[in-house]
């Protein structure tokens, strides 16, 4: 199969982006082998399709279905590059996105060595607390789940130091336990609001220590707007950089953005 395709990097959580139309029904092998090493190499990966709702200047299907900020940020600068936004230039672009109902708008701007991407994100489903078994101990995390994707919000400060290896020894248990195809672990480490977001698509056999991601980043920010009972704007650090979370809380979240740094990387050809 020959599939044209762009990597970009939103935070350094390396994205591909099919071009070539592929039925729905083999995306998510397709996408699976297109993120291996051996082939193109990335995080995840994301299908451009025609849109259903003719306000959307695009649809984004992701690999296995979910919603992915980083993703939508992703599409949005590269539609921008394609329309020749200049440097010091702002666009706004619509997007239909997998894993969200209605459109997304992004907000893109042109800067030296790349863009700035502004996502409206999907409201969580629901918001809650709960237990999970690391490393055959039971630790309180926090679960926000959205449409597509469940992220759980873990504390640095009770996992301690070592979490990569805790968490990576547990991974069976963690996908037996939790029924979703796609789930984050986000640790969480408030006193240098930093987190390392673990994500596993389980239908696809993929699992990345992530270096930035978008959900978790929006997670993290409701879980902030919760404990705190107030709105939320702040710069999370993550491996890749800096992504920046708005969460609007009025007893309950009302809206939420994320605001990242977005480079095309590469444009081709890949054969599978």
């Amino acid at each position: 199969m020959k599939l044209d395709f762009v990597k970009i990097s939103p935070t350094e959580n390396m994205t591909i982006l099919v071009k070539t139309a592929v039925p729905t029904e083999q995306q998510l092998a397709v996408g699976a082998k297109l993120i291996e090493y051996s082939s193109v190499y990335a995080e995840q990966a994301g299908f451009i399709e025609e849109p259903i709702n003719k306000n959307a200047a695009a649809r984004l299907r992701m690999m296995a279905g979910e919603f992915c900020g980083n993703a939508t940020m992703s599409l949005g600068a590269y539609i921008a590059f394609k329309n020749g936004l200049e440097i010091g230039n702002e666009t706004d672009i619509t997007l239909e996105v997998s894993g969200a109902e209605g459109i997304r708008n992004c907000h893109i701007k042109a800067v030296d060595g790349g863009y700035i991407g502004t996502v409206s994100m999907p409201l969580p489903v629901s918001v809650k607390e709960c237990t999970l078994n690391i490393n055959d101990k039971e630790y309180y995390v926090t679960e926000i789940a959205f449409e597509g994707i469940k992220h759980y919000i873990l504390p640095k400060n009770s996992i301690g130091e070592g979490f990569k290896a805790k968490l990576e020894g547990s991974l069976e248990n963690l996908k037996n336990a939790i029924e979703d195809d796609v789930f984050g672990i986000v640790v969480f480490d408030e006193e240098n609001m930093r987190i390392d977001p673990l994500v596993v698509v389980k239908s696809a056999g993929s699992v990345y220590w992530e270096r930035g991601c978008g959900s978790g980043s929006e997670a993290t920010g409701i879980y902030l707007a919760y404990k705190n009972k107030e709105s939320i704007k702040c710069g999370l650090k993550q491996p890749g950089g800096i992504i920046t979370v708005d969460v609007e809380y009025d007893n309950g979240i009302k809206k939420a953005a994320i605001t990242g740094k977005v480079k095309i990387a590469a444009e081709g050809t890949a054969y599978i």
